[in-house]
């Protein structure tokens, strides 16, 4: 099994609603060679953006711009590397700009900060305009309580899926096997797996 070179695969969507497990079920699968690269936005594939998001979980930080800035430097850091990882392999991705988005502007008052909406999708669009993704995996059931899946978070992803449709896979609760098998079924469904 081969994912296609130069796809992009997003798993996203709510905290604690096994996007995680089911990146790691995909990558302890049988690739063959090269197999897919795996990575967490905004953690992603440098030491230093790793650092960054590191930095982000243990400090308190009481501005959301903030938070999305350094989120955002991340994400705009981790391109380059990105695309060259879809060159040679497909690339599964925990959590994409979709997370900014219903976390950040949705969840996290960054209108109230005076954000505009125009200059925060700008940014985005700026940084995440060269990778588009195949497939977007929505994961809305979580399995466990987050405080911050809030009521405006699930609508912010919501508004994502109504505006992305040909590229969004609402994914449904189930076990893990269920799930990884759904996973699969919808990639080689989409002509993502060879």
């Amino acid at each position: 099994m081969r994912l296609r070179p130069g796809c992009l695969v997003v798993l996203e969507g709510l905290d604690r609603s096994g996007k995680s497990t089911q990146v790691e079920r995909l990558r302890a699968l049988d690739w063959t060679a090269p197999s897919p690269a795996f990575t967490h936005m905004p953690s992603g594939l440098t030491a230093l953006t790793e650092s960054i998001y590191q930095l982000t979980e243990r400090e308190q930080i009481t501005s959301p711009l903030a938070r999305q800035l350094l989120h955002m430097a991340c994400h705009a850091e981790n391109i380059a590397a990105l695309a060259d990882a879809r060159l040679y392999n497909g690339v599964v991705l925990d959590r994409w700009w979709w997370s900014t988005v219903a976390y950040g502007w949705y969840g996290g008052s960054l209108a109230d900060s005076g954000v505009s909406e125009a200059a925060f999708f700008g940014m985005i669009d700026a940084i995440w305009s060269s990778q588009l993704a195949d497939l977007v995996f929505l994961f809305t059931t979580p399995y466990a309580h987050d405080d911050l899946n809030r009521d405006d978070v699930r609508r912010g992803y919501q508004q994502l899926a109504a505006d992305h449709p040909s590229i969004t896979v609402d994914v449904p609760p189930g076990t893990q096997d269920e799930t990884t098998d759904f996973l699969l079924f919808r990639l080689a469904d989409a002509g993502l797996l060879q």
